[in-house]
């Protein structure tokens, strides 16, 4: 079975730390700084084994060179070259860092895990976005916050909302592991679009209690996120309701429901 971790890192990132039972090297996932994940191998007597990036961005990718200075040989594996290049709104990694780039349909297995983990495409947030799925559970970077998601950068409403489609199929009680910890403020815009939803209304109450005793919101699950989060309810009458009474007409398509509430938040919420 797998030990995961989360690991604070600048203002409000998640590190994903993965270890398999009591082994005593660890898997990270978008090392946005160094010194968090030193840290904890440092505490645990641990060595890195390898480094899944799901996008390029700097808070997801800042702390690369400096762990490859310590662990020189290991793999770090992230989306390709070729995606790297667009300009995705921030700093990018050196695309030289990831010595294997994996796209949709690829499999990375990790040994040091006992693990394979299935690589899919949700382009959106950025056009290199990628997620890794493996037992029962997901790492989607950006992509999907508790209760919310990530801007968009270098994507379209079109490609992000099919996304979220494709990690609202999978089975609800997978777990989601976010990288930001953003869910009580996310819960704050969600009682803008649904005020009367009562799975909203305890979500809220429930994450501002752990997020009052310093306890991580994270991961969420594919239900949780289906009953509660409006940018994976695009088709529920209340949320489309709400984001056509924003946009001022009527919006025919999930992705225009969810531009709209895209655009509803960055404007007027955050």
């Amino acid at each position: 079975m797998l030990k995961i971790t989360p690991l604070r890192a600048r203002t409000d990132n998640y590190i994903w730390a993965l270890q398999k039972d009591d082994k005593n090297q660890v898997v990270v996932v978008d090392p946005g700084e160094a010194s968090a994940v030193f840290d904890y191998l440092d505490e645990h007597d641990l060595a890195l084994a390898a480094i899944l990036i799901t996008h390029q961005h700097y808070d997801h990718t800042g702390g690369v060179a400096e762990l490859l200075k310590e662990f020189p040989y290991i793999p770090v594996i992230g989306p390709g070259i070729a995606a790297s290049k667009v300009k995705l709104g921030i700093d990018l990694l050196i695309p030289e860092l990831i010595t294997y780039t994996v796209s949709e349909g690829d499999t990375v297995f990790l040994p040091e895990l006992a693990s394979k983990f299935d690589v899919i495409s949700i382009p959106g947030h950025t056009l290199d976005h990628l997620a890794y799925i493996a037992e029962g559970m997901v790492f989607c970077g950006d992509t999907v916050f508790g209760a919310g998601c990530g801007r968009i950068f270098s994507g379209t409403a079109q490609m992000f909302s099919a996304s979220l489609a494709r990690l609202a199929a999978l089975p609800a009680d997978t777990r989601m592991y976010c990288a930001h910890e953003y869910t009580v403020d996310n819960l704050g815009f969600a009682k803008w679009v649904e005020p009367e939803n009562p799975a909203i209304l305890a979500r809220d109450e429930a994450e501002m209690e752990k997020q009052e005793q310093g306890r991580v919101t994270l991961p969420t699950t594919v239900e949780l996120e289906l009953n509660t989060n409006p940018f994976m309810r695009l088709r529920v009458p209340e949320v489309k309701q709400a984001a056509e009474n924003y946009a001022g007409k009527t919006l025919n398509e999930d992705w225009e429901v969810f531009a709209a509430l895209r655009e509803w938040k960055d404007v007027k919420y955050d």
